[in-house]
């Protein structure tokens, strides 16, 4: 894929350098020179410039990326270049890094693919520290389901998929492990601080509660 990230950051330059030793063509855009030194062996593109400027993007290659990322310290360039990757040269991927928890769902509403890292990094720590709890649920269809991230309790651990999943109400799709995540078969087993992802019937929470062991509510997200 050819990839243009906007902002060389730490975030930035280390996605960079992932993304290519994936074998993926990356340039790199920024406003200070300075923020390259951050690159080791980078043999991709970069670009000294401001993102949101449309010859910039050009430089870039922009009319024939794959992939459009705004990674930049500030909410409002990365919402604009992204808009302009979207609307403008129709990027079929367009990534937005947001700060601010609040403007991540108005930026959603404009049709952006966003990634609020305050968010992230709060639910990973909230993560490690909390014990057995719903930690998100997400309403689906006419809302008779819900999608749903549970980290299981003490006596879910051992279990396999199978013995876990109650059939007709809840089906399990993945698990995060070690900040890993793994798509499961039936006979896969769970392990200590396990992350289940699945659906579930609304009406049926309390039975799906009881199998994992879980008695927190959850936190409902759109």
């Amino acid at each position: 894929m050819k990839i243009i990230l906007l902002g060389c950051g730490r975030v930035g330059a280390r996605l960079a350098q992932l993304l290519e030793a994936e074998g993926h063509q990356i340039t790199l855009i920024d406003m200070e020179r300075n923020a390259f030194s951050r690159l080791e062996n980078f043999k991709g593109t970069k670009i000294l410039g401001n993102g949101i400027d449309v010859d910039v993007l050009k430089k870039a290659g922009i009319e024939k990326a794959d992939a459009f990322a705004a990674l930049t310290n500030g909410d409002n360039t990365n919402l604009m270049s992204a808009q302009i990757a979207q609307k403008i040269f129709t990027v079929p991927k367009v990534i937005c890094r947001v700060y601010d928890p609040k403007r991540a769902g108005i930026y959603y509403d404009l049709g952006l693919e966003t990634v609020c890292s305050t968010t992230v990094g709060a639910r990973m720590i909230r993560n490690l520290i909390t014990g057995p709890t719903f930690l998100r649920n997400y309403h689906l269809g006419d809302a008779s389901a819900q999608a749903v991230e549970i980290k299981i309790g003490p006596s879910a651990v051992g279990k396999s998929i199978e013995e876990i999943e109650i059939p007709k109400v809840f089906s399990i799709s993945a698990i995060v492990r070690n900040g890993r995540v793994l798509i499961v078969e039936k006979t896969d087993r769970l392990q200590e601080n396990d992350q289940v992802f699945g659906v579930a019937l609304v009406d049926k929470l309390e039975e799906v509660k009881n199998v994992l062991d879980v008695s927190a509510q959850a936190v409902n997200f759109i």
